[in-house]
């Protein structure tokens, strides 16, 4: 791939993950307010009913940020691979980035 596509697919990996994790917390925030006022009447079939919906459907968003993720992986290493003075200066400063503390803490919180 070239560095145009890379830096393509590394702002895709952005969007993927930061619009995966909003749905995890407005799904979250909906189930609670479900709960609260829906489920805390209903019967026992429909509480475990939507309890497993819920479960299903944050393994899925769950299992989209790990691939996203690393795909980012792939990525950063694929541009770092690349010759470092034949690099655009977005590029450079994507791997700077990434190589901060900023790239470091988000690595972990994302990848794990």
């Amino acid at each position: 791939m070239t560095e145009p596509d890379l830096l393509n697919l590394a702002h895709t990996y952005n969007q993927d993950i930061s619009s995966a994790f909003g749905q995890i917390v407005t799904i979250t925030f909906a189930m609670i307010v479900g709960i609260y006022y829906f489920l805390n009447q209903a019967k026992l079939g429909l509480k475990i009913f939507a309890f497993a919906i819920y479960t299903v459907g944050m393994f899925l968003y769950f299992s989209l940020m790990i691939v996203a993720s690393n795909v980012g992986l792939g990525v950063f290493e694929s541009l770092q691979a690349m010759p470092q003075d034949q690099l655009s200066r977005p590029a450079v400063h994507l791997l700077a980035v990434r190589d901060s503390w900023v790239g470091t803490t988000e690595s972990v919180l994302i990848t794990g």
